[in-house]
This record gives structure tokens, C-alpha cells and sequence, in this order.
């Protein structure tokens, strides 16, 4: 909120299970996480959006769903 008079956009990038070295060793098939370069290429699409919106908040799941 405090932010907004000085036009700085703040977004909250909630990532699900995302394919990262903290997953290796893991029995899950690939196809349950998602990609790092879709989660970086929703990161571009916040950052070079419209300047009369923001994105508060963006929540990314797999296709599958989550890994519980």
C-alpha cells in the first residue's frame, strides 16, 4: 500500500511444486512440477505488464495439482 504513490508495483509469486535441484532424489515423475521457465516467464509478464495494473498476487500449481 505504501508503495503505490511512488508507482512501484509489489507482487506475491507463490510458486507450487517447481522443478528445482532441491527436488533431485526425488520418485516423482517430472510431468508433477512445474517448469522453472514458466514460473520465470509469469515473473516477466508481472514485470512488463500495463503500467495502470498490478498483479497483487499470483498463485502457479502444477497441471496435476500439488504434490502432498
Amino acid at each position: 500500500e505504501e508503495l503505490k504513490e511512488h508507482h512501484i508495483k509489489v507482487t506475491a509469486i507463490l510458486p507450487g511444486a517447481t522443478r528445482t535441484d532441491s527436488w533431485d532424489g526425488t520418485d516423482l515423475p517430472i510431468s508433477r512440477f512445474i517448469d522453472p521457465k514458466s514460473v520465470a516467464k509469469v515473473i516477466g509478464d508481472c514485470i512488463f505488464s500495463s503500467n495502470d495494473i498490478v498483479h497483487e498476487e499470483v498463485i502457479i500449481r502444477p497441471q496435476l495439482g500439488d504434490i502432498v
